[in-house]
């Protein structure tokens, strides 16, 4: 088990790299942090204003420096255990991760717990079916018709 997910952290690792400009969004090692969250259902939730939010627009750097730091977990199993952290503050904006590989879970991390101004959308194959992560800190398990293996910020 710990090989394959450490397969997958190579394989994320070196998709990332693959944009030379863009830094690296892997931030290290597996993660249980997302463990310590409630959890629920992501077709259960609704979006809270204030705690993300989708602005459909560009994330300006001085806004940014207020809502990190903020980690996104992709967690191939339920509740959040195991998960890869991905740093938010240097995802690409308006750009879909396509296929990075299938989770079951995610959870953002965020130790202010401030909420963030844009929207973080997980969705399964192509890029073309998203459902909106609704709070920070809270675990949500991915119930979609496809397996989730994209992830967007808008």
């Amino acid at each position: 088990m710990f090989a394959a997910l450490t397969v997958f952290t190579l394989a994320l690792f070196g998709h990332a790299a693959s944009a030379a400009s863009t830094p690296s969004p892997l931030l290290g090692e597996l993660t249980n942090a997302g463990a310590k969250f409630p959890v629920a259902d992501i077709k259960d939730a609704t979006v809270v204003e204030g705690k993300t939010l989708s602005t459909h627009g560009i994330l300006h750097t001085n806004t940014a420096q207020d809502y990190f730091p903020a980690t996104l977990l992709l967690c191939p199993t339920d509740d959040c255990i195991s998960c890869l952290p991905l740093d938010l503050s240097t995802f690409p904006v308006s750009t879909c991760l396509a296929e990075l590989f299938t989770f079951q879970s995610v959870a953002i991390n965020q130790p202010s717990d401030e909420g963030l101004p844009f929207g973080v959308f997980v969705g399964g194959g192509g890029c073309t079916d998203f459902t909106q992560i609704p709070v920070v800190n809270t675990c949500f398990n991915i119930l979609l018709d496809v397996p989730a293996s994209d992830v967007s910020i808008n």
